[in-house]
């Protein structure tokens, strides 16, 4: 993404409706040169409208390896046996965002079936989901079925889009196989495997099972983002982050929470939130960090708090942007929320939102948190122009899923009070 793209991105959410979450507008079925453009690029204007679906196919099969002996094919799609469990893409229709032509790009593998539905298996995912990076475990009690998934809106002109939607489904592949046998023990069922409907069970897995070892490895150094990238977040982004700090390696900010009627937080709750930031810009050790512990302690009913840092590892993949959004809801006990945290997930996958699902609901206490990792390797040999704009696309993501995850929370049996 260019600097240009941020910008606009920026100019589009400080213009949205604060009642409702963005939404996508079908593209035109011919795209047509935009008046005044420059004929000489025309290709490159074209070629931003057009529909991605074909190319980012194509790109999958390319990095992923698939083999035409295990694949099915479909429309817009294609279901892999890379091993027993079978991961299927999907590519959804070109919809206009920001000015480009996007798709969404779902990748899904079915872990197991026949799990009983239970507040202890509910916990027990949001558990695992603690740790999710850029895939995160769906649970749907009524079908008693646990799936990986992720689904990525991917356009040209981000030089970092397109391996996070390869690496995430390559990272699902490799997740799947090594995961589902001890999740299977945790929470009961079976495991979804399955056979491809001309070749049979594939008994010797693809290389690609076994690639998330190496894949861990190369986050053990350094990030290559730094506080001056967080600074120029902060002061470049005020559409998306109107209410942000930055530390030494982390940026905290509050969004407006909303209803389905609208903001929840007032005039005054506002001036609480200027309060509070300003506060925490004072503080002359990490502002970042006093401003999340003054959100906690306020425990604000109006605003969610997002915090991106680089200076956290994630269990298995090291170094990279640890990413966590805290909504301004309880839900009375763990269980509840671990109960709100899958239906959010399960939501996730079927709404209509900008917010792609990179990452996964879990709980921290009696609240739904959302958790995201950026591993380091996707950023290797970007420069700060881009590294900014991967910063200000997390937030701008998860700031349309605090706009769409609260009313959500709040409507319905598993909704907090």
């Amino acid at each position: 993404m260019t600097s240009v793209d941020a910008r606009a991105l920026a100019e589009t959410f400080a213009g949205a409706d604060p009642a409702r979450p963005l939404e996508p507008d079908l593209l035109p079925a011919v795209p047509d040169l935009p008046s005044g453009a420059d004929p000489g690029e025309a290709e490159a204007v074209l070629a931003d409208r057009l529909d991605q679906g074909p190319r980012i196919l194509a790109l999958l099969h390319e990095r992923m390896g698939t083999q035409p002996e295990w694949t099915v094919e479909t429309a817009r799609g294609y279901t892999w046996w890379p091993g027993r469990l079978p991961l299927t893409v999907r590519v959804g229709d070109p919809v206009a965002i920001h000015g480009l032509s996007a798709v969404r790009v779902s990748t899904t593998t079915p872990l197991l079936r026949g799990v009983p539905p239970s507040p202890a298996v509910a916990l027990r995912i949001a558990e695992e989901n603690a740790s999710a990076a850029v895939d995160g475990l769906v649970w749907n009690p009524d079908a008693g079925i646990v799936t990986l998934a992720t689904d990525i809106w991917c356009h040209v002109g981000d030089a970092w889009l397109d391996p996070l939607v390869y690496t995430a489904s390559g990272l699902q592949a490799a997740i799947a196989e090594s995961s589902v046998d001890g999740l299977r023990a945790q929470v009961g069922g079976e495991v979804a495997a399955s056979d491809h409907p001309s070749a049979g069970a594939r008994t010797e897995r693809d290389e690609l099972v076994d690639a998330g070892g190496a894949f861990a490895a190369a986050g053990d150094r350094s990030t290559p983002f730094t506080e001056g990238d967080l600074r120029a977040l902060v002061r470049g982004q005020p559409g998306i982050l109107p209410f942000a700090v930055h530390g030494p390696d982390a940026v905290t900010a509050e969004f407006p929470a909303r209803s389905a009627d609208g903001i929840l937080a007032g005039r005054s709750g506002q001036e609480r939130t200027r309060a509070l930031v300003d506060a925490a810009r004072r503080d002359r050790t990490d502002p970042a960090r006093a401003h999340e512990a003054a959100w906690l302690a306020a425990a604000p009913a109006g605003t969610a708090l997002l915090r991106i840092s680089f200076g956290e590892r994630h269990r298995d993949y090291g170094a990279g942007l640890a990413m966590r959004l805290r909504l301004p809801l309880r839900a009375g006990s763990v269980e509840d929320a671990a109960l709100l945290a899958a239906r959010l997930n399960r939501r996730e996958l079927v709404d209509a939102k900008l917010a792609p699902f990179v990452g996964a609901w879990t709980v921290e206490g009696d609240a739904p948190v959302f958790v995201a990792f950026f591993p380091v390797p996707l950023a290797r040999g970007l420069g700060s122009e881009d590294r900014i704009a991967i910063l200000a696309t997390f937030a701008a993501w998860m700031r349309e899923r605090a706009a769409w995850a609260t009313p959500v929370a709040l409507d319905g049996p598993e909704g907090a009070a």
